[in-house]
């Protein structure tokens, strides 16, 4: 007797398998076609170029009639006819009964919350003139629209730096200084829905010499803070009275202070930049998930990297970064990227400098590779305009020019991207005259996270060879501008 039942699962099973099969292929020959159609280059290692829009917190110069700071939204879809331009701005407008002022802010740090539902900006030396220092905007459904100004805040302290998201619509922002530019500073917690701010710390009197730049919040809801300097010594005329900050704090997740990190300051020559008092720690950033609870931070005027942990007792100098120029100390205003896995560290250094380290052995970081703004063969084909002369020039004739600074400063790492943004822009207030290229560019890692490349085809900063009027279109440079940080919105 035939058994049909069991006949009919056996060619049951054969169908599913084949249709299975086809199934699979099916999709594997759209992935490519997703890949194409959506502008995303993958790699082995998780990586992508995402579409993407980019939220540029920038100044304007004063000469411009009207001036005002703006976020410059730029197209960051490698597959758009329009990637790498400037596709609208938006405007601070002042409210003079509101103190808010659109201009002589000076747009610093900037930051996008975690549900994604505000953009916060500050202006590090908006109390100089008296205005609201930090900035609260609606991110529209559309992010290309650009954010839509809400209202600005007042806080009893001054030079807003750093934001962090930590949750919602809640973010922590180190203030570098009071309202006189000194001793303390402080870390509030604002609440950009409930339009409050508040400081995290406890036993605020024990912070001497607090003025906090960068920080890190480690899994556990630890800080650690970087002291950078004494604000109210930049607006002095004499750069020898610059007072750098020797210390990094560590912070429990009630505001508590643990640990004061103190780091020793040498006068020898060629030990520092030879610029000021104090080494200067402008960034902290921890080694995500490391379970010493370990953290990088360079100085700025020394250019050692040091490794520092909640468990270390004294700072370890693990790599003096002034290798790459010969050992010549220079002025550095170096930010840190670390990679989600903990083994990828990328900074900016000496105001021209892009550095890639392993960080696989944190007390052994190995160089893997180096660029210079100012003398990379890649860039010698690549045209700039001179803000001050409007004169074309390549990047090492304006290092040539400008005691060779291209103003390197902020550098943006989104998680999962294998593209970076780095700003050509630090300040230019006091003695502080770093205004660089004002400028932004891109760069894009290899599968192996090994190297990386100039991306010449991200070009926000200046246009050549239009012959009309329609094939114009806005740029850093016709905006007059001073772009200080970026935000990476994914699409």
């Amino acid at each position: 007797m035939i058994d049909f039942k069991g006949c009919n699962t056996r060619v049951l099973i054969r169908i599913g398998l084949i249709l299975t099969g086809v199934s699979i292929v099916i999709v594997l020959c759209l992935i490519p076609l997703y890949i194409s159609r959506h502008g995303l280059s993958s790699s082995q290692n998780g990586i992508a170029a995402y579409p993407a829009v980019l939220y540029i917190w920038s100044g304007q110069d004063v000469s411009v009639s009207n001036a005002a700071d703006f976020v410059a939204i730029i197209d960051f879809n490698e597959s758009s006819s329009t990637y790498g331009q400037i596709l609208k701005t938006v405007y601070l407008v002042s409210n003079i009964s509101d103190r808010v002022g659109q201009s002589g802010n000076e747009p610093h740090h900037s930051a996008i919350s975690s549900d994604e539902t505000y953009y916060i900006s500050g202006g590090l030396l908006s109390f100089l003139l008296q205005q609201k220092q930090i900035f609260v905007w609606r991110i529209p459904q559309n992010v290309r629209d650009g954010p839509h100004f809400l209202y600005a805040m007042d806080v009893p302290d001054a030079c807003p730096d750093e934001f962090l998201a930590i949750g919602g619509a809640k973010f922590l922002v180190s203030m570098m200084c009071n309202k006189n530019g000194d001793s303390p500073g402080n870390v509030l917690l604002i609440d950009a829905e409930a339009a409050t701010a508040t400081s995290i710390l406890n036993n605020a009197s024990t912070f001497v010499n607090f003025n906090p730049h960068g920080f890190t919040r480690l899994n556990d809801k630890s800080l650690f803070f970087a002291d950078y300097i004494r604000p109210v010594t930049l607006l002095g005329n004499d750069s020898s009275k610059i007072v750098f900050r020797n210390t990094v704090r560590y912070l429990s997740a009630d505001g508590s202070l643990e640990r004061t990190f103190q780091f020793n300051f040498s006068n020898e020559y060629g030990e520092t930049s030879g610029v000021g008092q104090g080494i200067g720690f402008m960034d902290v950033k921890s080694i995500p998930n490391d379970p010493q609870k370990r953290a990088y931070s360079c100085g700025t005027n020394d250019n050692i990297l040091y490794l520092i942990g909640s468990r270390i007792t004294e700072p370890l100098a693990v790599f003096d970064i002034s290798e790459v120029n010969n050992y010549v100390k220079r002025i550095s205003a170096g930010l840190i990227s670390i990679s989600s896995d903990g083994t990828r560290l990328l900074m900016t250094f000496q105001m021209r400098f892009i550095i890639l380290f392993n960080i696989t052995q944190p007390e052994y970081p190995i160089i893997l590779h180096v660029f210079d703004f100012c003398y990379d063969q890649t860039l010698d084909s690549v045209s700039i305009l001179n803000s001050d002369t409007n004169e074309t020039i390549t990047f090492r004739e304006y290092c040539a020019h400008n005691n060779n600074i291209t103003g390197s400063h902020v550098l943006l790492h989104p998680n999962g991207e294998n593209r970076f943004i780095v700003m050509n822009y630090f300040l230019k207030a006091g003695l502080a005259q770093f205004a660089g290229t004002r400028s932004v560019h891109v760069f894009k890692l290899n599968e192996q996270l090994t190297n990386f490349t100039y991306e010449f085809r991200f070009n926000p900063n200046f246009q050549f060879n239009y012959t009309s009027q329609q094939q114009q279109h806005l740029t850093f440079h016709s905006l007059n501008a001073y772009p200080h940080h970026v935000q990476y919105l994914q699409l």
